[in-house]
């Protein structure tokens, strides 16, 4: 990357001309970055013109907000769409994961070298030389991100609109959105559900040996630890899981390594919320095989084209290929942050000035010819910040100077009388609840038992609060987006794609949310 003063400036009328697609994160620029940069790297494995272009990314306080081109999206979209309706071709997502395999082993070789590295005792040229393979296999791998993302970001109304146009020309009017919400379901259980029946499994262990139950009730997850001496087995369980899951509560801004304590303490607020562990280990077991047979019957009765299959199939593989790529940018965010602290020390930074330098001005601090990010700076970017990349260009600006090019860009008159819109329905239902605005994974203590949780996207880290969530709705996401998967998975109606929700309802809003035909209604403004 090559940073150019006056990038954004000179850009200005180009991006303004633009259709932006919103996301948002927990993020920092070093974390989001690597992703960020792999994704306009051009090369075969994402055929001709499956690179994105631009980003822009606006962050303040640890948030990130993520635009991308939705002409990119479209772009991306239609190299898979021309690929679907090739009647030879099967299996079409599965051979596009097979050929970012090797760089994902790569990773995990890596990464699990790292793990027996002590970076303090490393000189600089080793530290350097480190970090740098680091990002380097990390973004080998992450370069499909912007295949996943653009055929998911893309694809979602073009696929339930050929999907509708087929059942009509059948006369099937009646469930066409549990029929979307069916072919579309996952078949794959996520990450975070391994991680869940892990310790579900592990709770179901403890509830049977009784004795060891109410030692869990009231003792602290500090005290059980000891208590655990007298229950190996036990003991050595937690301790296999947490070496499994440690970096499951991971972010593009949190590095947080998770001890037997906080999987201990996870334990007491399921007996805390009297979870029927057995019934909550059959039924996140069964959904991804219950979801298999339904699509697999429903797709045989209705004798889908082979266009639509084609689609589908790239949808279902896709979902589990972001599902692989979520669990691995955390890891990338714990690896990269072992060897950043180590090189925040030697050169007067804290880790979260670290995470607020990109990889190549990381890089530029081993360099004592190179003008450097200064502590002051980071700290600058940190409170607000606004970066452009285009193609190997790039340009970062900070406070009133990034605030003016934020509101030129994104500030949008959005009229608030309104009492209904709508967005894509991505699993059915219909309830009524409270709105809580979730602007960022910190504030998930928000969300109470029964509430519409609203976002303007979610992500793993939201997952406690979707489990207490009675709907979902969001502004942005597609198909094979995290909100859908999760619905499934919960069982609870969600909306995706509204692209207004977050502006439109307040925290306290009573709302309708009727997933079977993708409306939000406003009941009663707080």
């Amino acid at each position: 990357m090559i940073y150019k003063k006056g990038f954004i400036k000179k850009e200005l009328p180009k991006v303004k001309r633009k259709e932006w697609y919103h996301q948002r994160f927990d993020a920092c620029p070093n974390f989001l970055y690597l992703i960020g940069e792999a994704e306009l790297v051009r090369e075969k494995r994402k055929f001709s013109g499956g690179e994105y272009t631009s980003h822009i990314v606006i962050f303040d306080d640890d948030r990130g907000d993520w635009y991308i081109d939705e002409a990119d999206n479209k772009r991306i979209t239609d190299i898979f769409i021309k690929l679907a309706k090739n009647k030879s071709k099967k299996h079409i997502g599965l051979d596009v994961e097979k050929k970012w395999d090797k760089d994902k082993l790569s990773f995990i070789n890596l990464c699990k070298r790292i793990d027996k590295i002590d970076v303090a005792n490393l000189s600089g040229e080793k530290l350097e030389a480190l970090y740098q393979e680091l990002v380097n296999t990390y973004q080998k791998w992450v370069t499909m991100s912007s295949i996943i993302d653009g055929f998911a970001l893309g694809s979602d109304r073009f696929v339930q609109e050929e999907l509708v146009k087929f059942l009509n020309n059948k006369k099937i009017a009646k469930g066409q959105g549990e029929i979307f919400s069916t072919l579309t379901a996952p078949i794959d259980a996520s990450f975070i559900n391994q991680a869940e029946i892990s310790l579900l499994k592990i709770a179901l262990n403890v509830e049977k040996g009784r004795k060891l139950k109410k030692e869990f009730v009231k003792n602290s997850a500090k005290k059980i630890i000891s208590i655990l001496n007298e229950y190996p087995k036990t003991k050595k369980f937690l301790e296999k899981h947490q070496k499994n899951y440690f970096w499951s509560n991971n972010n593009y801004f949190l590095n947080k390594t998770l001890t037997v304590e906080d999987f201990i303490g996870q334990i007491k607020e399921m007996f805390r919320y009297k979870v029927d562990i057995k019934a909550e280990i059959k039924r996140i077991l069964d959904t991804p095989k219950q979801n298999k047979i339904k699509k697999q019957k429903l797709s045989q009765r209705l004798s889908l084209p082979v266009f639509l299959r084609n689609l589908l199939e790239i949808s279902e593989t896709f979902t589990h290929f972001q599902d692989e790529r979520k669990k691995y940018t955390f890891w990338a965010t714990h690896y990269s942050s072992i060897i950043l602290q180590e090189i925040g020390k030697r050169f007067g930074y804290t880790l979260t000035e670290m995470k607020y330098l990109l990889n190549c001005e990381v890089i530029d601090l081993f360099d004592k010819n190179k003008q450097h990010v200064t502590c002051a700076r980071a700290r600058d970017r940190r409170k607000y910040c606004i970066l452009y990349h285009r193609g190997k260009e790039y340009e970062i600006l900070t406070g009133n100077q990034a605030r003016k090019f934020q509101h030129v860009l994104f500030n949008k008159e959005i009229k608030k009388d309104i009492n209904d819109f709508r967005g894509l329905s991505a699993s059915n239902g219909k309830v009524k609840g409270s709105v809580k605005i979730l602007k960022s994974a910190t504030e998930v203590n928000k969300i109470e038992k029964g509430d519409i949780l609203v976002a303007v996207m979610t992500r793993p880290d939201y997952i406690s609060a979707m489990k207490r969530a009675s709907a979902i709705v969001t502004n942005e996401g597609g198909i094979t987006c995290h909100a859908a998967i999760v619905s499934r998975e919960l069982g609870i109606p969600c909306i995706i794609g509204t692209k207004i929700a977050t502006d439109i309802l307040n925290d306290g809003d009573l709302v309708e949310v009727n997933a079977n035909h993708g409306v939000v209604k406003i009941l009663k403004r707080k």
